[in-house]
């Protein structure tokens, strides 16, 4: 298997890498083994001081690294920094909030005296795509770190360099040897690494089906894991919602990263009263938008890989043969690059793959319902449960239908993200487990309770 760097743009290869073999990936796996013993003896100051020398290397570096980003997945370059500049942030809050997080605690109420602490697991295999291939990397690394553990990385093999270059950062930064380790992998190997000795949990974001892999391999294996899978998250438009605020901020979420991000909104539920102002609305907003060369300009880039494309492509054909009706775009652009029009979907019917499967790329699914009851129903009529967003006026009443919703993080008149000090997870078939703030700290740690 090659790792390859492909401009999505043209299509053209820029380079290529082997994968390591289970024999080449021993070694480093042992070296990650030996780092982690003198590694979780530092003091939370210690690590500290690691994660925000590389969190200035990523500031100065930004610029560069956000064309990498560009250049390999198609990302638009302003929104690369400002990836850049979120992972700089996450690794300042990790390297200053982790020992609060994890400090010794004692629960009210019980009748003897105990301590509660928490103790790194070891080694820890993170498996990361391309849409964000700086931030979903390092949310994971900052906690993970700075709990104890050393990680080591797979990375997605569309995006190579972007890999190298964050290993050649923490070893610029003076992490010791092993205590980040990059590694380029074949699926077949990764799945043996899961399984080495030396690696005590694993963590995903990825792909249903590369999740049920891992979950499968963790679990015969008896080890933790973590997954972060996609999501086709519903955004609820009520009629005294601001309606600008609303297709403004929906847009936004829809089509930032080319429409590649598992957490934006994709399918939009307005309800009769409201329908046509904001059909209306959002139809001028999605026409303003346009394809561009991601590296000059600021707009919708192209989709990260051929394959990609294809299967949006398939997917949108598909719903339209099955009744839907095409408000705007609908058509891969014409030329070498991955270009898909920025799309707005109506008429849905149930069974297609607009309404149950996820569509990663520029594409609004647009419904229309009764009341807030079949509002409430469409949104959890699906096996995802990443996220949702809420427009109404009355943030009380939202706080409510939130409560109703399948999902993980319900986001109420604002943009559906993931931040440091909250959170971040899916349930159903979004995955299982947390990273990020405290919750997502205390993963991959032994909570030992001692009583004396």
């Amino acid at each position: 298997m090659l790792y390859q760097s492909i401009d999505p743009v043209t299509n053209q290869l820029l380079h290529s890498f082997p994968a390591d073999t289970l024999m080449e990936a021993e070694p480093k796996l042992k070296a990650a083994a030996a780092a982690f013993h003198e590694w979780k003896q530092l003091t939370f100051k210690q690590r500290a001081a690691y994660l925000h020398r590389l969190a200035v290397l990523l500031s100065q570096n930004e610029n560069e690294l956000a064309q990498l980003a560009t250049l390999e997945m198609g990302k638009p370059v302003q929104e690369a920094v400002k990836e850049m500049q979120k992972s700089a942030l996450t690794l300042r809050f990790f390297g200053d909030k982790a020992e609060g997080m994890l400090k010794e605690a004692k629960l009210d109420g019980t009748t003897v005296p105990h301590r509660i602490i928490y103790e790194p697991l070891g080694v820890i295999f993170g498996i990361f795509p391309w849409n964000f291939p700086y931030w979903q990397v390092l949310r994971f690394a900052a906690p993970t770190l700075m709990a104890g553990n050393v990680v080591v990385v797979k990375h997605a093999p569309n995006v190579p360099q972007c890999a190298l270059q964050l290993q050649k950062l923490f070893n610029e930064a003076g992490f010791p040897e092993g205590v980040y380790t990059n590694m380029f992998l074949a699926n077949d190997t990764a799945t043996q690494v899961i399984a080495h000795p030396v690696v005590k949990g694993v963590l995903l974001t990825g792909s249903e089906v590369a999740g049920a892999a891992v979950a499968a391999q963790a679990g015969k294996c008896i080890k933790p894991s973590v997954l972060e899978l996609g999501g086709s998250d519903a955004l609820i438009v009520l009629p005294d919602a601001d309606m600008e605020l609303a297709v403004k901020t929906g847009v936004q979420s829809r089509f930032i990263n080319s429409g590649q991000a598992c957490n934006g909104a994709k399918r939009f539920i307005v309800l009769e009263e409201n329908a046509n102002a904001f059909t209306q609305r959002l139809l001028e907003e999605v026409k303003q938008l346009k394809c561009v060369d991601p590296k000059i300009a600021q707009g919708i880039g192209p989709l990260a890989r051929k394959d990609l494309v294809e299967k949006l492509e398939q997917q949108v054909n598909d719903t339209i043969q099955q009744g839907a009706k095409v408000m705007c775009g609908g058509k891969r652009m014409p030329g070498t690059g991955n270009y898909f029009e920025p799309t707005i979907l109506m008429h849905i019917t149930k069974n297609s793959p607009a309404y149950t499967e996820e569509l990663f790329g520029p594409v609004i699914s647009l419904f229309v319902v009764k009341n807030e009851a079949e509002a409430i129903t469409l949104a959890n009529d699906t096996r995802f449960g990443l996220d949702a967003g809420i427009f109404s006026a009355d943030v009380a009443h939202a706080q409510k239908i939130a409560e109703q919703l399948e999902v993980a993080q319900v986001y109420i008149n604002s943009l559906t993200r993931s931040m440091p000090e909250l959170p971040f997870g899916g349930t159903k078939s979004s995955g299982y487990g947390r990273e990020l703030s405290e919750y997502g700290i205390r993963t991959f740690v032994n909570m030992k309770t001692i009583v004396y």
